[in-house]
C-alpha cells in the first residue's frame, strides 16, 4: 500500500512538473518569460484560475476547452502531463536501487520533456536552454567523473564534431539543435554509452516510423521530431547500456 502510495505522488508530482515544462517548452522559443503572463487561454487571454490548472483532471472535466470561449486546448497539453507522470513513475521504479542516480534521471527527464516539446512545436532545440543544459552536465562532469574528465570532453568533442560534419555534407538534413544535443550528451555519457544511445535512438525512431508508414498515419514527407528518440536511447543506455555493450564484444569475441 505505502508503494502504491508512493509511486502514485511520484506520478502526480511528475504531472505537475509537465504542465510547468509545456509552459517552459511553448515560451522560451519566442523569447517570452515563463512566468509572466500567468497561464491563459490564448483565445480569449482569459487568466486561468487554481482550479483549471489540475493536471489531467482539469482538461478532461473542461472537455479540453476553455470554460469561457469555449475554444479547444491543444491535445498536447494533456499528453505531456500524463507522458511525464509516466516518466517520473518508471524512474522511480527502475533507479530505485540507484538512488544515487535520481537527480540525475530527473534533470535528464526535465530537458527530455522541454526538448521534445520544442522540437515538436517549432522544430528547434533553444541555444538558450541547450546552454543552460551543457553547463548543468558540465558541472556535474566535473564534480563526478567515473573516468579521467579528458575522456568525457573528448567524448563530446568527438561526438559534436562527427555530427557537425555531417550536418555540413548533408545540407542540413540533421538539425543544428540536434548537433549541439549529441555534443552534450556525448560529454555527459562518454564514447560507449553514447554510441550506444544512438543506436537505440536511431532504431526506435525506425520501428516507429516503419508502423506509422504501414498503417498510414504518416507519408515519407512526414516531420518527426528526433530529440524524444535521442532521450529514449539516452534513458536506456544509462539503464541497460553497458551491459548490452559488454554482451555484444564476449559475442564479437
Amino acid at each position: 500500500m505505502f508503494e502504491f502510495a508512493y509511486f502514485l505522488l511520484i506520478g502526480w508530482l511528475g504531472c505537475c512538473f509537465g504542465s510547468f515544462f509545456m509552459v517552459v517548452g511553448l515560451r522560451i522559443p519566442l523569447g517570452e518569460s515563463i512566468i509572466r503572463p500567468a497561464s491563459h487561454c490564448t483565445h480569449c487571454q482569459h487568466t486561468l484560475g487554481p482550479m483549471e490548472l489540475i493536471p489531467i483532471f482539469s482538461f478532461l472535466l473542461q472537455k479540453g476547452r476553455c470554460r469561457y470561449c469555449r475554444t479547444p486546448f491543444s491535445f498536447y497539453y494533456l499528453l505531456i502531463e500524463i507522458g511525464a507522470g509516466l516518466l517520473f513513475i518508471l524512474i522511480a521504479f527502475f533507479f530505485a536501487a540507484q538512488p544515487q542516480d535520481l537527480f540525475l534521471m530527473y534533470v535528464l527527464a526535465a530537458f527530455s520533456l522541454v526538448f521534445s516539446i520544442t522540437d515538436l512545436h517549432y522544430r528547434l532545440l533553444p541555444d538558450s536552454l541547450m546552454a543552460f543544459f551543457f553547463m548543468l552536465v558540465m558541472i556535474g562532469r566535473i564534480w563526478y567523473h567515473p573516468l579521467t574528465i579528458s575522456y568525457y570532453l573528448f567524448s563530446g568533442l568527438f561526438y559534436f564534431s562527427l555530427f557537425y560534419i555531417l550536418y555540413y555534407l548533408t545540407n542540413q538534413a540533421i538539425g543544428g539543435g540536434d548537433v549541439k544535443l549529441f555534443g552534450v550528451l556525448g560529454l555527459l555519457l562518454g564514447f560507449r554509452l553514447m554510441l550506444f544511445t544512438l543506436f537505440a535512438a536511431s532504431l526506435s525512431l525506425l520501428l516507429l516510423a516503419s508502423i506509422l508508414l504501414l498503417f498510414k498515419k504518416i507519408t515519407r514527407q512526414t516531420f518527426l521530431p528526433f530529440a524524444p528518440f535521442i532521450f529514449f536511447g539516452v534513458f536506456i543506455s544509462i539503464r541497460y547500456g553497458d551491459a548490452f555493450l559488454t554482451l555484444a564484444e564476449k559475442l564479437f569475441n
